[in-house]
C-alpha cells in the first residue's frame, strides 16, 4: 500500500509539472534595427524571445547576429502598406506593386539578414487585407519555408487566412504590450497576454524595444515561472492549418477527364486541375496558387 501511495504521489506531482508549463507565450520585439542599445538590450533578454528585425537598418545585421548568438529566434519585420499611407521605409512592400517587384524587394530583405526563420508585417492595414499579394508574399515563404505571425493591425486582414492556405506554420497576435507606454499599462496588458496563454495554452504578445518595455521584461522571469508561463520562441505557438471537412472528395476517375476538359483555360494559370481532382479542393477566397510553383 505504501509503494502504491507513492506512485500516485509521484504521478500526480508530474501531471502537476506538465500542467504548470503547459501555458506557452512567445512575446516578439518588433522594429529592431535602427536603436543598437535597445536592440542589444532585447538580444540579451532572458529567455526564448523573438526578435522582429526592419530591412536595410542601420543595426539590423549586426543585431541579427548578435541574437542569434544569443539564442533567439529572428524573423524579417516586413513592412508593408498600411490605410494611413505612412511612408514604409526601405523593404516597403507597397499597394498596387506587381508581383516581379514585390518578390523582389521581399527577397532582398530576407537574403541581407542571417539567420531568419520566419516573418511578420510591420503596419500592413492596407496589404494585409488584399489576398493576391499577401499570396505573393506567402509563395516566397513557403519556398524558403519560413513561418508566418500575422501582427494583426487590422480585423480585415487576410493574412493568417492566406498564409494557411499556402501550407505555412502561421499565428497571429494576440496582445500588443506597449500602444501605451506607461509602465502600469504594459503591466496590464502583459498580465493579459499571461491570461490568455493559461486559457488558451497559447498567446503571443508584440512589443517593442523601448526603454519601458524592456524594463519588465527584463525583470519578468520569476513571474513566468511563478504564474506557470513557459516562455517559447514564436515559431513553437505556430502551427499548419487543420484539416477541413470543406474538402470536396476525389471523383470517380471516369468523370475525371470530363471535369478537366470543363475547367476554362482562362482558370488553368491559377488552378491545377489534374492537383484539385487528386487532392481535393477548398474554395478559401482567390488566392493565386501557381505563385506556389511559379519561382517567378
Amino acid at each position: 500500500m505504501p509503494r502504491r501511495l507513492l506512485c500516485v504521489a509521484l504521478l500526480c506531482l508530474s501531471l502537476g509539472a506538465q500542467a504548470k508549463s503547459s501555458a506557452k507565450l512567445a512575446i516578439i520585439i518588433d522594429d529592431i534595427g535602427y536603436n543598437l542599445t535597445q536592440g542589444k538590450r532585447s538580444a540579451m533578454l532572458q529567455g526564448a524571445y523573438t526578435l522582429a528585425i526592419l530591412p536595410s537598418t542601420p543595426h539590423g545585421p549586426t543585431l541579427a547576429r548578435l541574437g542569434r548568438d544569443s539564442g533567439k529566434e529572428l524573423i524579417l519585420h516586413t513592412p508593408m502598406a498600411n490605410i494611413a499611407g505612412l511612408p514604409l521605409g526601405p523593404g516597403g512592400l507597397e499597394n498596387g506593386m506587381s508581383r516581379a517587384d514585390t518578390l523582389a524587394v521581399l527577397r532582398a530583405s530576407l537574403d541581407e539578414l542571417p539567420g531568419i526563420t520566419g516573418l511578420n508585417n510591420h503596419t500592413g492595414s492596407a496589404l494585409t487585407t488584399q489576398a493576391r499579394p499577401m499570396g505573393w508574399v506567402m509563395g516566397e515563404a513557403a519556398r524558403r519555408k519560413l513561418f508566418f505571425i500575422d501582427s494583426r493591425t487590422t480585423a480585415s486582414s487576410l493574412a493568417l487566412d492566406v498564409a494557411q492556405a499556402y501550407g505555412l506554420k502561421s499565428a497571429k497576435r494576440d496582445v500588443f504590450l506597449d500602444h501605451s507606454r506607461k509602465p502600469a499599462d504594459i503591466r496590464h496588458q502583459l498580465e493579459r497576454a499571461i491570461r490568455i496563454a493559461k486559457r488558451e495554452g497559447q498567446a503571443i504578445a508584440i512589443g517593442h524595444p523601448y526603454p519601458e518595455t524592456l524594463e519588465l521584461l527584463e525583470q519578468a522571469a520569476d513571474w513566468f515561472e511563478l504564474e506557470g508561463i513557459e516562455l517559447v520562441p514564436a515559431s513553437e505557438v505556430a502551427s499548419h492549418s487543420p484539416p477541413s471537412s470543406s474538402f470536396c472528395p476525389a471523383p470517380p476517375q471516369m468523370l475525371r477527364s470530363l471535369l478537366i476538359a470543363a475547367v476554362p483555360p482562362r482558370l488553368h494559370r491559377w488552378w491545377s486541375p489534374l492537383q484539385l481532382i487528386e487532392n481535393g479542393y477548398q474554395a478559401l477566397f482567390s488566392v493565386y496558387k501557381d505563385d506556389i510553383n511559379n519561382p517567378g
